[in-house]
Formats: structure tokens, C-alpha cells, sequence
């Protein structure tokens, strides 16, 4: 869990100068914010006027955390993931607070950071969240009153699925959930909670660029297949797949795991936002719209 309070800790110190750097710059005037209705009809052509809804897709890196790991990310343990949602921007919620649904497929892997226990896992996963999004500078309807980078952090619960498998000696791989290396039946989905940071560049009303990572904490120590400290005895597995999953070396006396913490991974992302908007571009006023009339 170091790593994960490592990232904690750079996300507060990341946000913090962020922060400092865009509000010297960001000149506040009576009548910046756009207050809008208080109350804006839902509808398809309302939610345009209002810019109420918000869709994005991204793209970047999984990465596992867990026994086969250390206190590190272990080897071979990036791996991509892809996902998008929705963002609805509500009156009632003020102009900073969003509500946001996530879903994502993505892989997580590792080689043992113990070359001696010689574990090894890899999965396919899904993740579905559903999260509050608290951006630091306010909604502006106005173009030219939106700040260029607006930073944000988000937080919230869902469920990912995980379907480990372990590498043969012949290079094949063996799902591994069914096998039961350490004599324990589990399941394949379980809850998560996660905390991450952001940032939003603006590009035009419809468009903007996003940066954010996360970790996502767990409710299994199942992902990668190994949790129990002590390995099973051998006489105890009816096969020879089961008895060398479980135990790949044949000499390691270490402990197999750990099963005092859960497994957890980190998320990495950038895309694409879509809003939509009746308007198509930044009104720029020209000289002719200075000039005053005589």
C-alpha cells in the first residue's frame, strides 16, 4: 500500500501548485460567473442550451498492485486499458460539482517480484463506477472567461470483474480461478473504491483534452491468485496442473502472500471530452464591434 499512499501524496503537492499557478493568472470581475436558470427544463434541446451532458472517451495504462508486486509495481505489469462515460452538470449541485459514470476494459499483469516463487499472473477486466467530479474552477458559459486548465479531482465506487490465469512450463496459460491453488473458492467480481486527480484543457465549447490517474482499492486479495502465506502441501491437489500452480518453484520457503492487504491497481488516462452545446465556436469581437457609433 505504499505505493498507493505515494500517489496520494503527489496528487495533493501535483494539485497545489496547479492551483497556485492558474489562479495568478485568472483575473476575477463582478459578473464572471454565469448563473444561469435555476432551474433548466430537461430536455434534449435544454440540455444543449445548458450544457448539461458531457461525453469523453480515453485511452492509456493499468497497472497492478498487489502480492506479486512488493512495494513496487513489480515487472511487466503495465498494460492497457480503454474506457468512457458520461459527465451531467446539474443546478443543484452548484458549479463544481459533476456526476459521472465510468466503464472501462483493461488488463493487469505481473511476473513475481520474487524470481524465486516464480508466480505469475495475467487478466482481462472490466470496471463500471459511478463518481462525483469536483472541478476547482467554476463552470463559465462564456468561452472567454473559461480558465485554460482546470484542474479537478474525482472520487467514488463500483465493481470490476478480474479472470487470472498463470503461465504452464510449455508457455501456454491455465486459468487459474478454478483450480484453487491455495484450497479457497472466490468469485470474479468485487467492489472498488477509488480517488484520482485530472486536469482539462480547454479547446473549443464541444471539445477538451483530459490527463488523470487513479487508484482504484479493492474488497479481494484475488486478482492475481495468491493471498494465503502458507502454500498448501502437495498430497492436498488431485492433479498436477493444481500442485504446480500453486507452487511453481518446488523449493521456495518464503510465505506465498500476503493476506493482510488487498490487491489494488492504478489507472493512467488521456482523451477526449464532447459536449453538448448549441454553440460552435468562441465569439470574438471584432474592431468593427468596437467602434462606437456617432
Amino acid at each position: 500500500m505504499r505505493s498507493a499512499k505515494l500517489f496520494i501524496f503527489t496528487f495533493v503537492i501535483f494539485i497545489s501548485i496547479t492551483i497556485s499557478s492558474n489562479g495568478q493568472n485568472k483575473r476575477l470581475y463582478k459578473g464572471q460567473y454565469h448563473r444561469g436558470k435555476s432551474q433548466p427544463n430537461i430536455s434534449l434541446r435544454g440540455i444543449a442550451k445548458n450544457e448539461l451532458l458531457t461525453l469523453y472517451g480515453t485511452t492509456g495504462l493499468a497497472v497492478y498492485n498487489g502480492d506479486l508486486s512488493g512495494n513496487g509495481f513489480g515487472s511487466h505489469s503495465y498494460r492497457p486499458q480503454v474506457g468512457g462515460g458520461a459527465i451531467l452538470r446539474t443546478n443543484y449541485l452548484g458549479r463544481r460539482l459533476y456526476l459521472r459514470a465510468d466503464v472501462r476494459f483493461f488488463r493487469l499483469a505481473a511476473n513475481d517480484v520474487h524470481e524465486s516463487r516464480n508466480l505469475n499472473f495475467r487478466s482481462s477486466n472490466w470496471e463500471f463506477l459511478a463518481l462525483g467530479q469536483y472541478e476547482f474552477f467554476p463552470y463559465e458559459k462564456l468561452m472567454r472567461r473559461r480558465t485554460l486548465i482546470n484542474p479537478y479531482i474525482y472520487a467514488g465506487i463500483g465493481l470490476m470483474t478480474f479472470d487470472p490465469w498463470g503461465e504452464l512450463p510449455n508457455g501456454k496459460w491455465h486459468q487459474l480461478r478454478p483450480l484453487e491453488t491455495e484450497h479457497v473458492k472466490y468469485g470474479n467480481v468485487a467492489f472498488t473504491y477509488t480517488v484520482g486527480f485530472g486536469l482539462k484543457f480547454r479547446y473549443s465549447y464541444k471539445w477538451n483534452f483530459m490527463l488523470e490517474g487513479g487508484y482504484r482499492f479493492t474488497t479481494t486479495d484475488y486478482i492475481d491468485d495468491v493471498s494465503k502465506a502458507q502454500y498448501p502441501p502437495k498430497s492436498s491437489f488431485s492433479n498436477g496442473i493444481q500442485s504446480y500452480m500453486s507452487n511453481k518453484s518446488g523449493r521456495y520457503t518464503g510465505q506465498r502472500g500476503n493476506p493482510h492487504n488487498l490487491d489494488g491497481y492504478f489507472m493512467f488516462s488521456a482523451g477526449l471530452t464532447y459536449t453538448f452545446t448549441k454553440f460552435h465556436k468562441a465569439k470574438v469581437r471584432t474592431s468593427k464591434h468596437l467602434l462606437r457609433k456617432t
